[in-house]
């Protein structure tokens, strides 16, 4: 199963990344920055930020995440983001491994809420702690690939996004899906809908409640049980690890 999602996520990074032509004006769910010189769709995180900032409501953007969220729900994270694909990449490289608090992970709601939503609508997207200034998304597939093809005269901004980038690759690499669990504004909202959608993994009457699901969960939830979500439901990215560990094939894909 590793492999089979392992090359969907290559897949999908390469066609989000075609270069061929761009709709930017059509938003896709994962985080791709819509600023990258080979990117095809734009981002909803950088669309909603800019509707934010001249006082637009994002009905359009806001029903693709609902539509998305309400049918796969974080699947999207675990099989098709191009930076989960990076993230479980970096994860592999040999490194101090170290766990976070629970309550890390309701940070990310207050991303999206002031990088991405307030800092735009009350100061500017130009302002320094608008999400996409920070965006180490933005910083491998945008700042990086313009300032190797153009220059740029804006060192100090460039040494602050890099050193940022450098910081979450640490984390990365020290706790699984350390950006989607704690920080990621896209995965904030499909969380909202993950509870709802229309098919995710649970376990079902053959589970003998040996907890294996659990402990081998890279965004540390608790698995549904006959189809009914436990806690931490919202942060499950259909990753699936669980089904190819659970010793009495009790975890399915429920719809």
């Amino acid at each position: 199963m590793e492999r089979i999602r392992l090359k969907v996520q290559l897949a999908f990074a390469a066609i989000l990344n075609l270069g061929l032509f761009q709709w930017h004006f059509i938003c896709f769910p994962v985080l791709n920055c819509h600023s990258c010189p080979i990117s095809i769709f734009a981002c909803p995180i950088g669309v909603m930020g800019q509707f934010a900032a001249i006082g637009v409501f994002p009905l359009t953007v806001i029903g693709i995440i609902a539509l998305a969220g309400l049918v796969a729900g974080r699947i999207l994270c675990g099989w098709v983001c191009p930076f989960g694909l990076l993230q479980d990449l970096l994860y592999k490289v040999p490194y101090i491994k170290f766990a976070i608090p629970a309550w890390t992970r309701f940070i990310k709601y207050g991303v999206f809420a002031g990088l991405v939503i307030a800092v735009p609508m009350f100061l500017s997207p130009s302002f320094p702690l608008y999400f996409c200034r920070l965006c180490p998304v933005a910083t491998v597939e945008s700042a990086i690939p313009w300032a190797i093809m153009n220059g740029t005269a804006d060192i100090a901004t460039l040494s602050i996004r890099l050193a940022i980038l450098f910081a979450i690759v640490i984390l990365v690499m020290g706790h699984r899906r350390f950006f989607c669990k704690v920080i990621c504004p896209l995965g904030a909202c499909l969380s909202l809908f993950n509870r709802f959608a229309a098919v995710f993994p649970a376990r079902d009457s053959n589970c003998v409640d040996c907890s294996v699901c659990n402990k081998v969960c890279p965004m540390e939830t608790k698995s549904a049980r006959f189809g009914v979500y436990d806690d931490r439901a919202e942060e499950c990215i259909s990753c699936l690890d669980c089904h190819k560990k659970c010793p009495t094939e009790a975890i399915k894909l429920w719809g």
